[in-house]
């Protein structure tokens, strides 16, 4: 990974920021474990549909067990010391019993992958990591990144979110669904992703259609859902920002798009008079875990 990472904001519309689902790195957490489904009957003309508030239907697909994932802290994996640049893997044993491991980097602004295949004869390293996700990724924004594998000439990868909405499946539907776009070296991928907690449910490429079934997580995770947790009002605001909490805050920290700290405060009653216009994520701490939210200074 290039130490800069050339981000393209393609389309930024402040004023409907509050309503679009942002991809947050304090949503990507270790402790859970997936089924894995191959797809077929997929509505191609569908699943190709972007912007806002889209729905996309799955529900006629058929589906047959590929295998399974988890997502690991990398004490439970057997490479811990062997890459101790990574602290984030996903394991994936196919139906048959083959076992591999991705192993990433995870921070608060980006994830990046580190390793492949680790576990076969085919395991490869990245003298310079894969981009797989920035943070925050907003609604119409797009990055691009140079990485390079061991033995392997540079390659390109750009990443766009191109659209969100709501993704129905043969016996669920999920709102606040978010599509990205990948162009990896010519090859395409397109991902959906949950994002409370963030994780994948649906992944389209030339290897096929491949759905992901949330199917345990650990106890004692430190997500919590925005109801749950806090309310602001009133939104947008102009001169002072209202906190409602139903568990104990202790700070809340203000933070621009580009993920910089404005200040951080241990008041319900906040003081924004002197922001700038713009959008602001609102990040609470309490015991149980952390949360952002977006409001919009006027």
């Amino acid at each position: 990974m290039k130490k800069t990472i050339t981000f393209i904001v393609l389309l930024l519309l402040v004023t409907n920021l509050f309503s679009q689902p942002i991809l947050m790195s304090d949503s990507l957490l270790t402790g859970r474990s997936f089924n894995l489904f191959s797809l077929n009957n997929v509505n191609i003309s569908n699943i190709t549909i972007t912007g806002e508030n889209v729905i996309w239907d799955l529900s006629s697909t058929t589906a047959t067990l590929a295998g399974t994932a988890e997502f690991l802290d990398m004490a439970d994996t057997p490479y811990e010391s062997e890459y101790p640049e990574a602290n984030f893997a996903m394991k994936f044993t196919q139906t048959g019993g083959a076992t591999n491991y991705s192993l990433f980097s995870l921070t608060s602004s980006l994830f990046v992958e580190v390793a492949q295949e680790v576990g076969t004869p085919n395991a490869t390293s990245f003298i310079n990591y894969r981009t797989t996700m920035v943070f925050p990724f907003t609604y119409n924004m797009s990055y691009s990144d140079i990485y390079q594998k061991e033995n392997q000439e540079e390659k390109n990868v750009t990443n766009t979110y191109d659209g969100y909405g709501s993704l129905i499946t043969n016996d669920s539907t999920f709102d606040n669904v978010v599509r990205t776009y990948k162009n990896d070296n010519g090859n395409t991928y397109v991902d959906w992703w949950r994002t409370s907690p963030l994780v994948p449910i649906f992944e389209a490429s030339g290897d096929g259609f491949i759905l992901w079934e949330l199917t345990s997580v650990t106890t004692g995770e430190r997500e919590m859902q925005s109801n749950l947790f806090f309310q602001m009002y009133p939104n947008p605001a102009t001169n002072r920002l209202n906190i409602i909490n139903k568990e104990l805050i202790s700070k809340i920290e203000i933070i621009n798009m580009a993920g910089q700290l404005q200040f951080t405060t241990t008041q319900s009653s906040i003081d924004v008079a002197m922001l700038s216009t713009g959008a602001y994520f609102v990040k609470a701490f309490s015991e149980k875990g952390t949360y952002s939210q977006i409001f919009i200074k006027k």
